[in-house]
């Protein structure tokens, strides 16, 4: 199981306010499609609209990304700039 930590505003939008989850995983499209599951609409939010960080690096495409128990895993809103 892989520990995924969530911001309040999503949290409160898809989990009933739980700000880290719990789900079977080896890599992040893994990850994404479980919490897919567990909360539907969370899976879609986030490959659409937030971003995946793996201890401490937020990753532009991190679907291939291997997970582990050990990893710190945020997912977080797309940062805009220019």
């Amino acid at each position: 199981m892989v520990k995924v930590a969530l911001t309040s505003g999503t949290a409160s939008q898809f989990t009933d306010g739980k700000t880290e989850v719990n789900v079977t995983a080896q890599n992040v499209r893994q990850m994404v499609a479980a919490l897919e599951g567990k909360f539907p609409g969370l899976g879609t939010e986030i490959q659409q609209s937030m971003s995946v960080a793996i201890d401490g690096v937020i990753l532009p495409d991190p679907f291939l990304e291997t997970v582990n128990e050990d990893s710190e895993i945020f997912i977080l809103p797309k940062i805009g700039g220019g």
